[in-house]
């Protein structure tokens, strides 16, 4: 196979890369990858909740444990989120995977020949759709 259409794959990914999101999910990365209390409030964030996870597929947390354990991750998550760099970073991320999300849809939609409006689906009418013509 062309190794051309690759590249253009590549391309794409860097100026995804190069938005405003992209840039801002860069520099949140790297200001959250170089604090360690936010790294290690999401560390200990992470922990606590696979082991509570592990414990209702095991079977072996009772429905009282299970409220105080749901009770003790909505504490820690209200913690992530008093953290500005954590929620700087949270925020950033989301409206990446917003862009990420809406490059995906009008590449599905051009695959499949679908119309697909501004906001990620069909409209209806092919009259506002500028992927079909």
């Amino acid at each position: 196979m062309d190794n051309s259409i690759y590249d253009m794959a590549r391309e794409l990914a860097y100026a995804v890369l190069s938005t405003d999101e992209g840039k801002k999910v860069a520099e949140t990365r790297y200001i959250f990858d170089n604090n360690e209390e936010a790294r290690q409030k999401m560390l200990d964030y992470n922990t606590y909740r696979e082991a509570v996870n592990m414990r209702v597929q095991e079977g072996s947390i009772s429905q009282e444990e299970m409220k105080a354990e749901g009770t003790k991750l909505s504490q820690m998550i209200a913690e992530l989120k008093a953290n500005s760099i954590i929620n700087d970073m949270v925020q950033a991320e989301g409206e990446f995977n917003a862009v990420i999300n809406r490059v995906m849809n009008i590449f599905q939609a051009t695959i499949t020949g679908e119309c697909e409006d501004e906001n990620g689906g069909c409209t209806g009418s092919c009259g506002t759709c500028g992927g079909c013509h």
